[in-house]
C-alpha cells in the first residue's frame, strides 16, 4: 500500500525565513548587478570609440597626435573596474534554491555571452599594454589591430549579453 497516514515534516519558520532572506539579498545584489551593467555598456561604447578614433589617429593616417589617448586609457579603466563589479556581484549573489534546468534560455545566453566577453577583457588589457610597449617597432601596428578587433568582439559579446535579458 502506498499512503502515508503521517504528514509530512514541515519546514521550520527559521529556515523560511532564512530563504527569504537569500531572496532578498539577491534580488538587491542583483539590482545593483543590473546597475554596474548599463554604467558598464555605456562606458564599453565610450572605450570603442575613443579606441577606434585613437587607433585612426595612429596609424590612419591621422597625425599621431595622442589626443585620445588619456580618455580612451580613462574609459578602459572605469569600464574594466565596472564590469569586475558586475561580475562579482552576479557570481556572489546568494541562490536560495535550485532551479531546473530547462535548456536554454535568455540567463543562459546572458552568462555564455559574459564569459566571451570577460574572456576578451581579460585579453584586451595586457594586449594593450603590449602594443604600447611596442612602440618604434614594424609590428605595432599589427598589434593595435589586433587588440581593435578584440575590443569590437569584446563590446559585441557585451551588447549580446545585455540584449539577451530585455528579449
Amino acid at each position: 500500500m502506498d499512503f502515508d497516514l503521517l504528514p509530512q515534516s514541515q519546514p521550520t519558520a527559521s529556515a523560511a525565513t532564512d530563504v527569504e532572506k537569500r531572496i532578498k539579498r539577491r534580488r538587491t545584489m542583483l539590482q545593483v548587478h543590473q546597475g554596474f551593467g548599463i554604467a558598464t555598456a555605456a562606458l564599453m561604447a565610450g572605450t570603442v570609440i575613443t579606441g577606434q578614433l585613437n587607433y585612426s589617429d595612429r596609424f590612419g593616417g591621422g597625425g599621431s597626435s595622442g589626443r585620445f589617448e588619456l580618455l580612451h586609457d580613462g574609459l578602459e579603466a572605469a569600464t574594466t573596474v565596472s564590469f569586475a563589479t558586475a561580475g562579482l556581484l552576479a557570481l556572489l549573489a546568494p541562490v536560495p534554491f535550485d532551479r531546473e534546468k530547462e535548456g536554454v534560455d535568455t540567463v543562459t545566453v546572458h552568462k555564455w555571452s559574459m564569459l566571451v566577453a570577460t574572456i576578451g577583457m581579460a585579453s584586451e588589457i595586457p594586449l594593450g599594454i603590449y602594443t604600447v610597449s611596442r612602440e618604434g617597432y614594424v609590428n605595432q601596428g599589427t598589434m593595435a589591430l589586433t587588440h581593435l578587433v578584440v575590443g569590437y568582439v569584446t563590446a559585441a559579446a557585451l551588447a549580446t549579453g545585455a540584449t539577451a535579458l530585455f528579449f
